[in-house]
């Protein structure tokens, strides 16, 4: 059975009319004829009724007919998606991302988006700006964001992601792992490595320091998160770091609990309102999906994530 005996059985269903049929396909009614033939022994069964001059579809013929949408529908969309897939080599994906734990979670999975479509382009930019402008200016396809950090306006949706929080993150051998939760007065004597002021997290645990009247200082700052880890794996202290952050240092020799205190950010996926999303945002979200799974961070609306990587849905 070809495709080409198919799409002539597909003309010939919808003229039932062998002259009509033939003029459409731009061959002769005879070749027409033959080939129809040919694919009726080729299935076995008759596909036309033949009353004279006049053909109707039997059952057989109905049934291969509604067959052929599908198969022909199926074979445009593989087209369309292996012509876009050809056109990401052109497309840069630009997410912006605020500083922070979230950004280095992002870089992590852009290396995963490279690694499975080695052809594609990416592009992490760092928001040190409101997001909005961005979009308008065309500088990000999609973005990450805490939700009470950029205000966004009409032209984009939000997606809920997780949930942030900041962790006391100690020796598994420590007895402040007894408790469920804690306070900043659990461990307000506690040698302590934290990140340096200007960072997202330490900022964070200061504005919570002063909310609880409780101010922790550290014993050592450090900007690199593996330092940090070494320090706490030697017993030398305990940190504190943003959950996203943990789920990409843990081991063995680590564990955490969450700081009861705390309001938690909403990390939230920032889309722009349009028809369609572009084919390099479409393959990302489902890796983005798989790639925060494997790091424990189950995603609050996954459904509209799944349904935004799918061609035939629209913003």
């Amino acid at each position: 059975m070809e495709l080409r005996q198919l799409e002539y059985f597909m003309v010939l269903s919808e003229e039932l009319h062998f002259t009509r049929a033939a003029v459409r396909l731009h061959i002769s009614q005879p070749t027409l004829s033959q080939q129809i033939k040919v694919l009726e022994q080729t299935v076995g069964v008759l596909l036309f009724n033949r009353i004279g001059k006049k053909i109707t579809l039997s059952k057989a013929g109905t049934i291969l007919y509604d067959q052929c949408i599908q198969i022909f529908s199926t074979l445009e969309q593989t087209k369309e998606q292996l012509q876009e897939l050809e056109n990401t080599d052109q497309e840069t994906l630009r997410i912006g991302v605020p500083a922070g734990a979230v950004y280095d979670l992002l870089s992590l999975c852009i290396l995963h988006y490279i690694e499975q479509f080695p052809n594609a382009k990416a592009q992490i930019i760092a928001c040190r700006q409101k997001m909005s402008a961005m979009f308008e200016r065309g500088e990000i396809d999609i973005g990450f964001s805490y939700e009470e950090n950029h205000k966004i306006n009409s032209q984009q949706i939000e997606i809920p992601l997780y949930d942030e929080e900041l962790l006391f993150v100690t020796h598994r051998s420590h007895p402040l792992l007894q408790q469920p939760s804690l306070t900043l007065h659990d461990f307000k004597d506690e040698p302590l490595v934290l990140f340096p002021e200007e960072h997202p997290s330490r900022k964070w645990l200061q504005a919570l320091s002063k909310k609880a009247n409780c101010y922790v200082q550290p014993t050592l700052e450090m900007n690199n998160p593996l330092s940090m880890l070494h320090f706490i794996e030697q017993r030398l202290g305990s940190g504190i770091m943003m959950k996203s952050l943990y789920a990409q240092l843990q081991t063995p020799y680590i564990e955490a609990r969450t700081l009861s205190i705390q309001k938690r950010k909403e990390v939230v996926l920032v889309l722009p309102k349009k028809e369609t999303l572009s084919f390099s945002v479409k393959q990302f979200l489902p890796l983005l999906e798989r790639f925060l799974s494997t790091k424990g961070i189950e995603l609050k609306d996954k459904m509209s994530i799944l349904l935004l990587s799918n061609d035939s849905f629209s913003l």
